[in-house]
């Protein structure tokens, strides 16, 4: 296969498992392909990358098998999976997540918790050892190819600071059991990381290589990451966080080096970067690659839509949580990617029913905003979201819609809160008015800005999108009560170790508290 043509589909291949992976990094590799004897060539070099790439897929998919995005969303007050009959129970491990009462082995750790934990060092082993194949074979764009593997693996790094705090930093490729790092180290790395592959990587990707990792890519990470810097370098104890040192201008300066690359540009419209030929929106800058192929597409639909309301059958799960969507302004048309009240087939538009469905005598499907009973939930109640619409050429629960983890408006965003905080309350205010311009019609400005108003405002963007655990982490509200949810413990602010990654490495210390 040439290279180009690889390049087309790479970015959403299913992993490669022949490849050496690990979850703890002291398995053996049951494969006996290593980078002495295998990476020759430019595809097979490429096809290594593809294998780091993939690993992004599995963390955020909304599937059911858990992963970062479903643990960012289903611990906030943005989501729930409620038990509907036999439906979704799964052990407890859903309300386990949307209560924030995981333990080091209860249902939702050894699950959702731990496919954070997983792909994530999977990634990480696989762009180690394409790294050091890179050291003795020559291949065009080998400086490229090297600066895509540390961005990734620095991006896998992001994640797993995010959720568990300090882990091992590993750049070889031996497998040995290793102690972790503190996350003001792992911090440190990744900034690093970021610094210098930047350098290397292209601004932009001709189209049939989009999706690769860019330098705008590389910096919307790094401008997370000092937006969070005071939660990321900071202590958790059981008492909770002793933050850390604030990157604001940091984050100002970074935000501005993408906004003014002239690469990316505000969508006039902003359902243009979900839907199906996103790929085509100027806004995204990180994004996540599906097809629309047996088990490369994204599954949104099949997580949150009607059993009756796609084909072929989604579950019925993921909802809205009142508490989210009860901020949304009536006016804001970002409040139409979720479904409440009458619905329908969201592929022909036909009026649909509950189970057994409308020729059978079922009643018409109506959602509701508020749930009764997260543990006996009706199949008709929780608001629904349809922030990625169908795709027309959807092959089953398949979608070839991108999952873009970075866009322009969240940049903004970032700039607009770190100009308040360094004391600059009209900068900000003029950031959120731009992003509400093309929400609203007629226009509704904000006259102020608050802490508070610019957690709504990152709410009413980036709902869905992964970042509501992220946001309430970083303005305090975490462990404040909502909807099924009573005030909880400081310390869950970080995730627990799971039992079986402590059982694999006992070098591992479990997070405080737990």
């Amino acid at each position: 296969m040439r290279a180009a043509k690889l390049l087309t589909v790479f970015l959403a291949a299913p992993a490669f498992a022949s490849l050496p992976g690990c979850t703890d990094l002291t398995e053996t590799p049951a494969s006996s392909i290593t980078p002495e004897n295998f990476y020759k060539n430019e595809e097979e070099v490429l096809g290594g990358l593809a294998s780091v790439y993939s690993q992004m897929r599995i963390s955020f998919p909304g599937y059911t098998d858990g992963g970062y995005w479903t643990v960012s969303e289903v611990s906030s007050d943005e989501m729930i999976v409620p038990t509907r009959g036999n439906d979704w129970a799964d052990g407890g491990r859903w309300l386990d997540i949307d209560a924030q009462r995981w333990t080091v082995s209860s249902p939702g750790t050894l699950s959702d918790i731990n496919n954070v934990w997983v792909p994530s060092f999977i990634g990480i082993a696989r762009a180690n050892v394409l790294l050091a194949a890179l050291e003795n074979v020559a291949v065009p764009n080998e400086a490229v190819i090297a600066a895509e593997a540390r961005t990734l693996r620095a991006f896998y790094y992001y994640m797993l600071m995010d959720m568990f705090g300090g882990v091992p930093i590993v750049t070889e490729i031996e497998i040995a059991a290793r102690p972790q790092n503190t996350r003001q180290e792992v911090f440190d790395f990744i900034e690093t990381e970021l610094n210098e592959a930047r350098t290397a990587l292209p601004a932009s990707w001709p189209a049939n290589q989009h999706g690769r990792m860019t330098q705008g890519a590389a910096d919307a990470i790094l401008a997370s990451m000092y937006l969070n810097a005071q939660v990321f370098t900071g202590t958790v104890t059981a008492t909770g966080l002793q933050p850390g040192t604030a990157r604001w201008a940091d984050a100002i300066v970074v935000a501005d080096r993408i906004i003014n690359s002239g690469v990316y540009s505000l969508s006039t419209d902003w359902r243009v970067n979900f839907r199906h030929d996103n790929h085509l929106s100027p806004e995204n800058i990180l994004v996540v690659k599906f097809l629309a192929e047996p088990d490369l597409g994204l599954r949104f639909l099949n997580a949150s839509l009607h059993y009756n309301q796609f084909t072929p059958g989604p579950w019925n799960g993921f909802s809205i949580l009142a508490d989210a969507y009860n901020q949304f302004d009536a006016n804001d048309q970002r409040r139409q990617a979720f479904l409440v009240g009458p619905q329908v087939n969201v592929e022909d538009g036909t009026p649909i029913c509950e189970r057994p469905g409308c020729a059978a005598g079922g009643v018409p499907l109506v959602f509701t905003v508020t749930i009764g009973d997260a543990t006996a939930a009706r199949e008709n109640e929780g608001v629904r979201f349809l922030k990625w619409p169908v795709d027309p050429n959807h092959n089953q629960p398949d979608n070839g819609n991108d999952f873009a983890w970075f866009r322009l408006a969240e940049i903004y965003l970032i700039k607009a809160e770190a100009q308040f905080e360094l004391g600059n309350p009209g900068g900000a205010l003029l950031i959120l008015n731009q992003l509400r311009a093309r929400a609203f019609e007629p226009d509704e400005d904000l006259t102020a800005v608050t802490r508070d108003v610019i957690l709504r405002e990152r709410l009413f963007e980036l709902a869905a999108e992964g970042k509501r655990r992220q946001d309430l982490i970083r303005h305090g509200r975490f462990t404040e009560a909502w909807t099924f949810k009573p005030v909880t413990d400081p310390y869950r602010i970080l995730m627990p170790i799971p039992q079986t990654q402590l059982d694999a490495n006992p070098m591992l210390v479990q997070n405080p508290g737990y």
